[in-house]
């Protein structure tokens, strides 16, 4: 009987073991395919050679019609657009204003032969609506124009610098080489390897919020080597590129500082993360491990003129604070620690990424040049 028990026993610990084994690889084959599929989307930070359109000298004044401010700007096509529009606005302010104006004072009116003909209130009302819907259609073209410009802007000023909403999804929209949207998904795709691990990571979707642009993404992290040993590579490997197999960004535009055409590029941001290991989601650690920092990031790159080739260079230091199970999985003694990471890397043909974390640094000695870490895209 006791023979019995102990082999059931192993038997239900070995079912149980290839459960989660199964459970990792469906995981793992799911992100991998959401990878896959993203590829063609837009894919970590991509800088390209851009020109902009302004010239001239910045004596021209627009008025902000929501504001009631003015603005000096550049002559460009996008403000010539920008103040038709406000002329056009205008217009149809004033007839709206008019014939709101009209039908509230008969509405008042004691004299019953004066009041209105309720057909003709019908049709003044839709009218009235139609004049609304065009001003709001009116206002997202002149939103959309700005947008433009302000990109167009940060392009001609070599140096930026402190970073209001419209100026902030501007310098997101160029560095993640974005296409004006307010939201997406599946917006960034990467892989990475280090001496006995591995991991997908995919940014599932991403948006500006005011002055900020927010990111939830998935990491899923393989190891080859032994159980305990394992879950220290995973966790080294986490922590070198996203943090956990579910991440949460959040970045704001410190710098902008560039060349002519963006040839050259140095970008600062500063980024708070939030991070969790869940087991659920393919990984070794047994229990909840979660994590949070606050640190800022410097970007450099340098291109040839005909954009087929750009070396790039990316360090960052941060500040984290770690769960009792996100110290012990990195087999380190405590849970508040610096780090902070050197990575190199070329981006060629506009298509292909790759990068490798060569330096890094660390209140804790065991993290400090554990190993390299390479990395790679496909980038549309």
């Amino acid at each position: 009987m006791l023979t019995f028990i102990t082999i059931e026993n192993i038997s239900n610990n070995h079912k149980h073991k290839n459960n989660n084994y199964m459970k990792k690889i469906a995981i793992t084959t799911v992100f991998t395919l959401l990878s896959v599929l993203s590829m063609n989307a837009q894919n970590g930070l991509r800088m390209r050679n851009r020109s902009s359109s302004i010239t001239g000298d910045l004596n021209f004044k627009i008025f902000h019609p929501n504001d009631t401010t003015t603005e000096n700007v550049y002559k460009t096509s996008d403000i010539i657009q920008y103040n038709y529009l406000t002329v056009q606005e205008k217009k149809i302010e004033f007839k709206y204003d008019s014939i709101n104006n009209d039908l509230y004072e008969n509405s008042k009116d004691t004299i019953v032969s004066e009041i209105f003909d309720t057909t003709y209130v019908k049709e003044q009302l839709k009218t009235m609506e139609k004049l609304r819907n065009k001003l709001s259609i009116m206002k997202l073209k002149q939103d959309t124009l700005y947008f433009s410009y302000i990109k167009d802007l940060l392009n001609h000023n070599t140096s930026n610098f402190i970073f209001g909403t419209i100026k902030s999804k501007a310098f997101f929209d160029i560095i993640y080489d974005g296409k004006g949207e307010y939201f997406k998904t599946l917006g960034n795709t990467g892989f990475s390897f280090g001496s006995n691990s591995a991991s997908i990571y995919a940014e599932l979707v991403s948006g500006n919020l005011g002055i900020f642009r927010v990111s939830l993404g998935s990491m899923i992290t393989s190891s080859s080597d032994s159980l305990q040993n394992g879950k220290k590579d995973e966790a080294y490997q986490k922590l070198v590129t996203n943090g956990g197999n579910t991440v949460l960004n959040i970045e704001y535009p410190l710098m902008f500082l560039h060349s002519r055409d963006n040839y050259y590029n140095l970008i600062s941001r500063l980024i708070v993360r939030g991070t969790s290991d869940l087991p659920a989601f393919g990984t070794s650690t047994q229990k909840f491990a979660g994590s949070a920092s606050l640190g800022i990031d410097f970007y450099g790159d340098a291109s040839l003129s005909n954009n087929q080739l750009r070396f790039f260079a990316n360090f960052n230091a941060n500040k984290i604070f770690g769960t009792d199970v996100f110290r012990d999985n990195l087999g380190i003694k405590n849970n508040n620690f610096t780090f902070g990471q050197l990575s190199l890397g070329l981006v060629f043909l506009q298509a292909f990424k790759i990068s490798f974390t060569v330096f890094t640094v660390s209140s804790e000695a065991s993290l400090r040049n554990k190993n390299v870490v390479g990395g790679g895209q496909i980038l549309r």
